[in-house]
This record gives structure tokens, C-alpha cells and sequence, in this order.
């Protein structure tokens, strides 16, 4: 319990500068957040909440990546969030880009 509550206070603080720094253009310190956020989540994690953290990062990174030019990077990224959640439009439509 007490590292599921963990890994979504830590994920909402990353998520969230992640889209702050999206936002004002800063797009490397964007994807680094980003991939703190990644990075708090345990490869074994099973928790639902944990997931679509994961998965949302995963996606944001994606779309920081394809800003910055680095499709390959972000194809990777849309990948690791459809594994998460295949049904998950908006990764589907930034991977087809």
C-alpha cells in the first residue's frame, strides 16, 4: 500500500512539472521529468493506478520526443504505452505520425 501511494505521489510530481515544462517550451527538462516519472514505476507493478501512470509518461515522453525531432525515440515510448493500455487512442494516433 504505503509503495503504490508512493509511486503516485511521485509520478503526479514528475506528470505534472513534465507538462509545465511541455508547456513553456522547455522540452528537455519536459522529457526528463517525464522519464522520472517512468523511472518510479517497478517493472513488476500490477496496480492499475501505477499502470496508467506509467503509461500516461510514457505517452507525454512521446509527444516531447516527436517535438524534439526524435520520432524513433518516440515510437519506442508509444509502443511501451499501447503494451500498457492497447486501446489507448491517443498513443495509437501519435505512434501512426
Amino acid at each position: 500500500m504505503v509503495a503504490r501511494f508512493y509511486c503516485s505521489h511521485v509520478f503526479h510530481t514528475f506528470y505534472f512539472r513534465g507538462n509545465q515544462t511541455y508547456t513553456s517550451g522547455d522540452l528537455s527538462k519536459a522529457e526528463d521529468c517525464y522519464t522520472k516519472g517512468v523511472n518510479c514505476v517497478s517493472k513488476t507493478e500490477t496496480s492499475r493506478s501505477c499502470l496508467r501512470a506509467l503509461m500516461l509518461c510514457y505517452s507525454n515522453r512521446a509527444a516531447t520526443r516527436m517535438s524534439l525531432g526524435r520520432m524513433r525515440d518516440a515510437l519506442v515510448d508509444c509502443k511501451m504505452a499501447a503494451a500498457i493500455d492497447p486501446n489507448f487512442l491517443r498513443v495509437q494516433v501519435r505512434a501512426a505520425k
